[in-house]
């Protein structure tokens, strides 16, 4: 797994992430809210009600603290906006 931050300002920034088949990021949760933009390949997410397939084009808003975890399915790139002062925290 590779997360890069690719842009900022005082408000939000920008995280490139991309994972290669068959890895996984374990149960974590971000600090803020979340807009993922998938731009290649496939994931999976696991949230405590929900299981959400991301291709490539596809979009997600995930609410601030909405623990998950994610395997992909096929390799897999996205840019995930939150506010600046956010993080990504593994349980």
């Amino acid at each position: 797994m590779e997360m890069k931050e690719i842009y900022s300002n005082e408000k939000y920034k920008v995280l490139n992430v991309t994972l290669n088949v068959g890895e996984k990021m374990p149960l974590h949760e971000a600090t803020s809210d979340a807009f993922i933009i998938c731009r290649k390949g496939k994931g999976r997410i696991t949230f405590e009600d929900k299981i959400v397939d991301l291709c490539n084009g596809d979009t997600l808003l995930m609410k601030a603290h909405d623990k998950h975890k994610m395997e992909i399915l096929e390799d897999f790139s996205s840019c995930i906006t939150l506010e600046n002062d956010g993080k990504i925290k593994f349980a």
